[in-house]
C-alpha cells in the first residue's frame, strides 16, 4: 500500500522541457525543478552551453516564452520570464 501511495504522491515532481535559442541549431532537453511567476530553475547535461537569451517551451505547463539566463551553478540555470 504504501508504494502505491509513493507513486502518486512523486508523480508531479519534475516537468521536462525543451530549450532552444538562434545561436543553436538543436533544442537541448532540460529538467524543470521548480517555477514561479517570474521564472524556472532547470538542469541541463554536463558539457551543455546554454547562451544568455533562450526560449523556453514546457508543454504541460503550457510555457512557450523568451526567457533569460539570471544565475548560473554548474549544470542548473535559473531562468527569468521575458515579457
Amino acid at each position: 500500500m504504501l508504494e502505491g501511495y509513493r507513486d502518486l504522491f512523486l508523480q508531479d515532481a519534475f516537468k521536462v522541457g525543451l530549450i532552444s535559442s538562434s545561436a543553436n541549431h538543436r533544442d537541448v532537453g532540460c529538467l524543470v525543478w521548480d517555477e514561479t511567476p517570474d521564472g524556472v530553475d532547470v538542469e541541463v547535461g554536463p558539457g551543455v552551453v546554454v547562451p544568455d537569451s533562450v526560449r523556453l517551451s514546457i508543454a504541460c505547463l503550457k510555457i512557450d516564452c523568451r526567457c533569460a539566463v539570471v544565475e548560473r551553478e554548474g549544470c542548473r540555470l535559473h531562468l527569468a520570464f521575458v515579457r
